[in-house]
């Protein structure tokens, strides 16, 4: 009786090994399963950092076809620069373009404080005292005496603020600046940064070339009847450049560029600045 019990044992060594190998499947499969699923995830990544790469280009391409546009010889055929957009279409997408020349802009350089207080009013800004600080703090900053407005601030009043920066005591080099000047929140700055500039160089405010909703903020003080200029005038003059790019596979990508067209010599153009995404309102928005 007793040389019935080894067959005994070896089946259930034979059982246990099953159990083990049926384990060892089961893990293999799902190692298996998670490295193709990271394929996958992999694969797809990478198409789409190449479709962000197409629209990337497409929007680049769009804002030089833009600037071309700009340096045709005959002004009767150079686009307006009032803002209206134009679709251009390309082998692998197509774009919307429009062209702003920077006097139809605000320049927070040069602004008075009554069209400056005008904007700010129309921008949703009802209390007197809110849009006097606001309006002085952009005096403060770009002054270069350490002299405070009545409602202004200098960098006593940033530092009594728990910020860490002060006025800059000199001109705004970017539209981002404004950002940060005391009084100003996140929200009025998202809604005043398309109708902003640095490069016009003017107080005043070409209406004929301007944004509508600035037009219409701004038309209780300014004469309205201006000439309808739209297209480049002779001489040096900025552009804001705004591009709205789509591929043909239905990725997005938007820029924003400024650039200066020169009236002769060796460089035609310079771009000052561009940003990505694009911050202008719509070309058909206004």
């Amino acid at each position: 009786m007793s040389g019935l019990n080894p067959p005994v044992c070896n089946r259930q060594q034979s059982g246990i090994a099953l159990i083990m190998v049926l384990w060892l499947l089961i893990l293999m499969t799902v190692i298996a399963s998670s490295h193709s699923r990271n394929i996958r995830t992999e694969t797809r990544l990478a198409s789409n950092h190449i479709e962000s790469g197409k629209a990337r280009g497409l929007a680049e391409a769009a804002t030089y076809h833009a600037i071309m546009e700009m340096l045709v010889s005959d002004k009767t055929d150079r686009w307006p620069v009032n803002g209206s957009p134009h679709q251009v279409q390309f082998d692998y997408g197509d774009a919307i373009i429009s062209i702003r020349d920077a006097r139809g802009l605000m320049d927070i350089n040069k602004v008075t404080p009554a069209v400056l207080d005008k904007v700010l009013a129309g921008a949703g800004i009802e209390d007197d005292n809110q849009r006097q600080a606001l309006v002085d703090a952009t005096l403060d900053w770009r002054d270069a005496d350490n002299i405070k407005h009545l409602h202004g601030a200098e960098d006593d009043d940033y530092h009594n603020a728990g910020l860490k920066w002060a006025a800059r005591d000199s001109a705004f080099t970017s539209i981002e600046e404004f950002r940060y000047i005391l009084g100003m929140t996140n929200p009025l700055f998202e809604k005043l940064v398309p109708y902003l500039t640095v490069h016009s160089d003017q107080a005043s405010i070409k209406l004929d070339v301007a944004p509508s909703w600035l037009v219409d903020t701004l038309l209780e003080t300014h004469n309205a009847s201006t000439t309808d200029k739209t297209v480049i005038s002779s001489g040096s003059s900025t552009y804001h450049i705004s591009v709205w790019a789509i591929t043909t596979a239905g990725t997005k990508a938007s820029l924003d560029t400024v650039v200066h067209i020169a009236a002769s010599g060796k460089e035609p153009y310079k771009i000052l600045s561009w940003r990505a995404p694009a911050r202008s309102i719509s070309g058909n928005s206004g």
